[in-house]
Formats: structure tokens, C-alpha cells, sequence
């Protein structure tokens, strides 16, 4: 069985408690000498031990795996030719970036590094981005235009027949 899916068969467990971490390590101490001695099949199928090592290993990566199931925050991958690489860009962190050959790894690589951000503003107690897909949005926006730009508007609105907001909405949207 790979550190994966003892990792997901931790969280299935504990899915259902408040402290989900606190109750991954509770649950290590508590059966601590029965995980260390129990053996399970490797993904060889060869009988293995679960060392602490490993243990520690899983809960890392089972924090990971919580970490990423609520990031909601908006990523991009593109080609630089520069580098010759895949960019993966965070837009609520424009200063965070991830280089990689594959784009499917330069993703991989920037929502790891905004995790690791987020975990460490939270212990300094700073401020965290909200996900611009979790923000409310009105569907209004005010938009300054030069006083010509305006009469042009309100003028081909005019010959149109429909209303500026309309006008300019339509035009936005293309």
C-alpha cells in the first residue's frame, strides 16, 4: 500500500472530527506500538513496518493533501520562453512562482509553495489573501473614461437604442 493511500485511509477515518490534525497524532500515539510492529503489504506486495519515520512522513503529507483539498486560490500555468520551462503564477500571491518541464509539475510545484506561505503566515499571525474565488461580487464596477470617450458612448448608445450600462456591458464582455 503506498504512503498515499494510508495517508487518505487517515483522513477517511478522522474526516468527521473538529481537529482533524490533533486527531492524526492522537491516533499515532495511541496505537504508536501497534502501527510501528503491525506490518502491511508494500506496494510490491512484500510485507513491510511502518517506522515512525514513516509515520511522521504520512502526516505530513496527510496535511498536505487537507492543505490542497481547501485551496481555492487561482493558478496559471504558461510557457516562458525565456526559461525554456513551465510557470506556474498564483494570482492572490504575484510574487510566488514555480518552474517546471511539465505544466501538470509546475502546478504541482505552486500549490505547493502557496501551502507552504499560507502555514507560515498563519504561525507569524499574518494576514492571509482571501481566494478571489471566494470573494462576493456585486456585478458593479466603476470605470473612469475621458469626457470624450463618454460622449461617444452615450451618443452610439443612443443611436442603438439601448442603454449605456448595456452598451458598454456588451462591449466588456466580447
Amino acid at each position: 500500500m503506498s504512503d498515499l493511500r494510508i495517508c487518505v485511509r487517515f483522513a477517511i477515518i478522522i474526516l468527521d472530527l473538529p481537529d482533524k490534525e490533533e486527531a492524526v497524532i492522537e491516533y499515532i500515539k495511541r496505537r504508536g506500538r501497534e502501527i510501528r510492529e503491525s506490518t502491511f503489504k508494500t506496494t510490491k506486495g512484500r510485507p513491510g513496518i511502518i517506522r515512525l519515520s514513516k509515520l511522521s512522513r504520512l502526516l505530513s503529507l496527510w496535511r498536505l493533501i487537507m492543505q490542497l483539498k481547501n485551496d481555492h486560490y487561482t493558478y496559471r500555468i504558461t510557457w516562458s520562453a525565456e526559461d525554456k520551462e513551465y510557470v506556474g503564477l498564483c494570482a492572490e500571491f504575484p510574487s510566488l512562482s514555480w518552474l517546471a518541464k511539465a505544466p501538470e509539475t509546475a502546478l504541482k510545484g505552486i500549490r505547493k509553495v502557496v501551502a507552504e506561505v499560507v502555514e507560515d503566515m498563519k504561525k507569524a499571525g499574518e494576514s492571509i489573501p482571501e481566494p478571489i474565488a471566494n470573494r462576493p461580487y456585486s456585478g458593479k464596477f466603476v470605470v473612469r473614461v475621458t469626457p470624450e470617450t463618454h460622449r461617444l458612448l452615450a451618443i452610439q448608445s443612443a443611436e442603438t437604442g439601448v442603454s449605456l450600462n448595456r452598451l458598454v456591458s456588451a462591449k466588456v464582455s466580447r
